[in-house]
């Protein structure tokens, strides 16, 4: 009966998770969920280089007597950053319980220009137009925290004409890589431990989706590009309209040197400014984001080999609905 249970409950879940509004409703509540717990602001905190580049473009692109909205202002460190330059106002808009921290910090600071806003930023509004709109709506896949949408809705709604968006540009790319020997993950059918072949498996491979083939790994594992790195997509979310985005990709890389390929990396670049950035490719940046690694079978390749990528992204703030292959033409 436990097992029957166990069964069904995994359908029904699979089942509302495939509705659109359904999904929407359960991310909304997990999201809150997840930056109601300290740990979780502790970490970004922490994270020296995107917590400074944030105060740099801040304290370069905000004015005195500028209305300021802060969208998911976690514990505040945005909006206290940007009241060093004497806004007239900053809307700091908060749908989890950690607002509650960010109100007991501000007092504690002596910081008086804020007006938290505990609300799903769909359901503020103002009369109030805003000079710039901060954010950090940014997760280890760039757009998996909702970003394009809720970003849009306030700049279409409340931001004014010509108003700033910080961060506003982004660059996305997927790119082949060869992992270091340690910390390759092969697919359960690849493996043989010392001698023992797992390959009774290889049936799994009509399985191995966006649930199974993606896997977060640290910038240090990866040991090299394979091929010239090209960006797959860019954006300015001042100028971007809905659904402007392609979600579906193919194109092919030039092997630039003998090597295997281990599957394909998402990584991005935060464009402040031409001098003000922050990227997450494995070799050109230490922050605390991980990297997500698009599992492939591994595969030799010669210097000069043309390899074909293909990438797709059902929903664009759902890494569960992304396909990709990568195969030598």
């Amino acid at each position: 009966m436990k097992d029957l249970f166990i069964k069904i409950a995994g359908k029904l879940y699979s089942k509302a998770k495939s509705n659109t509004y359904i999904k929407k409703l359960y991310y909304a509540a997990a999201n809150r969920n997840y930056f109601s717990s300290f740990q979780e602001h502790e970490k970004m905190l922490a994270d020296k280089i995107r917590v400074d580049t944030y105060y740099t473009a801040l304290q370069k692109y905000i004015s005195k007597g500028d209305v300021v909205i802060d969208l998911g202002t976690g514990t505040g460190i945005l909006s206290f950053m940007a009241s060093k330059k004497s806004p007239s106002k900053i809307f700091a808009i908060e749908h989890s319980d950690i607002i509650d921290s960010a109100r007991k910090a501000a007092v504690h600071n002596n910081i008086s220009c804020i007006e938290f806003v505990n609300i799903n930023s769909r359901e503020f509004n103002t009369d109030i137009k805003a000079d710039v709109l901060i954010h950090e709506q940014i997760g280890a896949y760039l757009f998996d925290e909702n970003m394009i949408d809720n970003i849009l809705d306030l700049r279409d709604r409340v931001l004014k004409k010509g108003g700033k968006i910080i961060p506003g540009k982004f660059e996305f790319f997927v790119e082949p890589v060869e992992l270091k020997k340690d910390h390759r993950i092969p697919f359960i059918w690849e493996q043989q431990i010392h001698g023992i072949k797992f390959d009774c498996f290889s049936d799994l491979k009509n399985d191995s989706g966006a649930n199974y083939g993606i896997i977060l790994i640290r910038p240090e594992s990866v040991e090299k590009f394979v091929s010239e790195s090209e960006r797959l997509i860019y954006f300015d979310l001042e100028k971007t309209e809905r659904d402007s985005i392609p979600l579906k990709y193919n194109f092919t890389r030039k092997i630039n040197q003998d090597c295997e390929i281990n599957g394909l990396i998402i990584f991005f670049n935060i464009i402040f400014d031409e001098t003000i950035k922050i990227s997450t490719s494995p070799f050109l940046s230490d922050t605390h984001w991980n990297i997500p690694l698009l599992r492939t079978e591994s595969f030799a390749a010669k210097k000069d080999d043309l390899i074909e990528i293909s990438f797709e992204m059902k929903d664009i703030s759902d890494a569960e609905s992304y396909k990709w292959s990568c195969r030598k033409v």
